[in-house]
């Protein structure tokens, strides 16, 4: 039997919208080359925030943090969330002015965030933050999660709920007929269905391009990098205002430290089967020098691994989301830039709605897929600053 819906990709966002649709009663089925959370999902530092965040995602950042404090219990799987807040930090003056208007600017849209302007506010939430830091932005409702076990818990639930998962397939071609998608074309079979969600990262463009849809993405490189456990210490999430690392401790004492967004990925290669960015020893090390400058105790921490992440930046840097135009039932959900992992109960519920033929209740029209087709010049803005989730 064909299904109603196809999601195009087992990443959080496709992982979490195949739950919704399943919830819905919808027949879907997820597509995906891989294997769940494979690529950015899997590599993402995980974190769940409302602070930093465009004046358009707020909404989304608001409803998901909701959601996260009850998934656990929605999916029946733990996902490793916790609510332990979100440190930004200000290495010099000219980033505590930064810091300051960030401040400013969000709490005048109703976020609870506060300016930290000593060593000893920001140690008595961080002990292990360094005593050069000047000041920082807490957000207290800010938090992270396991990327992998979320995923897998919306990937099992939405299985609960008779959703297919297809791994190891990848899909070629979108078949439109007269502007309606009739059916779509993978490297085994024809999958005949009105309604599909691509959902696919840095994997879309060469689906829509046939289409006539231009979707200006560029494939950017965060590097991570992981030590081996140690005593459980640091509970909020750290970055610095100018995005250039982030890093938190996870629940079995490991800590995840997170470059920037950079510009100019070096490639994926497949290693075993696992899809594997391709980052740098410079990159590691750049990682590592600016992680021990905001928080010196890492250095009694040893790394344990390092990978690349590939990231699926949008000039603006904020995602694609909605029906393509002249495709109808082609939808899109993807170019997160770095930082949709902690919105993807959003995602979801906003993608879920429309396909359900509904008005979304979450404002989404600053995310129309279409606001760069006419546009024949784009703002490179792929080292614009962020916290990855």
């Amino acid at each position: 039997m064909s299904p109603d819906v196809v999601v195009v990709g087992a990443g959080i966002s496709g992982c979490a919208s195949a739950f919704e649709l399943a919830q819905l009663g919808f027949k879907v089925e997820v597509l995906e080359k891989y294997h769940p959370a494979a690529m950015g999902s899997g590599w993402t530092l995980g974190g769940v925030r409302q602070s930093g965040r465009d004046s358009s995602e707020l909404p989304l950042a608001t409803y998901s943090v909701k959601k996260w404090s009850s998934l656990d219990e929605e999916l029946g799987a733990e996902t490793g969330y916790l609510q332990h807040g979100n440190l930004r930090l200000a290495r010099s003056e000219k980033e505590r002015e930064s810091i300051s208007a960030l401040v400013e600017f969000q709490q005048a849209l109703g976020l609870n965030l506060s300016l930290l302007t000593s060593s000893e506010e920001i140690r008595s939430i961080a002990p292990q933050i360094s005593e050069q830091v000047l000041a920082a932005s807490f957000c207290p409702s800010d938090g992270h999660a396991d990327p992998k076990a979320a995923v897998a818990a919306y990937q099992q639930a939405a299985e609960r709920h008779g959703a297919v998962f297809s791994c190891g397939e990848s899909v070629e071609a979108l078949n439109v007929e007269k502007g309606q998608l009739k059916s779509l074309s993978t490297n085994s079979r024809t999958i005949h269905s009105e309604s599909c969600l691509l959902a696919c990262g840095i994997g879309i463009t060469g689906l829509v391009r046939p289409l006539g849809i231009r979707l200006p993405i560029q494939t950017a490189l965060a590097t991570v990098v992981q030590t081996r456990p140690a005593e459980p210490a640091l509970k909020p999430v750290i970055g610095v205002a100018d995005g250039g690392v982030t890093l938190r401790q996870e629940r079995d004492g490991r800590y995840r430290l997170s470059s920037g967004v950079r510009p100019k990925a070096r490639g994926l290669v497949e290693v075993a089967g696992h899809p594997t960015a391709l980052t740098s020893i410079e990159d590691v090390y750049q990682v590592l020098k600016a992680s021990l400058e905001v928080c010196p105790a890492l250095k009694a921490t040893p790394m344990e691994s390092f990978w690349g992440g590939l990231i699926d930046m949008t000039p603006d840097g904020l995602p694609f989301l909605g029906e393509a135009q002249g495709a109808r039932g082609v939808f899109i959900a993807t170019g997160f830039s770095g930082h949709g992992f902690g919105i993807a109960p959003a995602t979801a519920h906003i993608m879920s709605t429309l396909i359900s033929g509904r008005a979304s209740d979450i404002p989404y029209e600053a995310f129309a897929p279409e606001r760069f087709q006419d546009k024949k010049e784009e703002k490179d803005e792929t080292a614009a600053a962020t916290l990855h989730g």
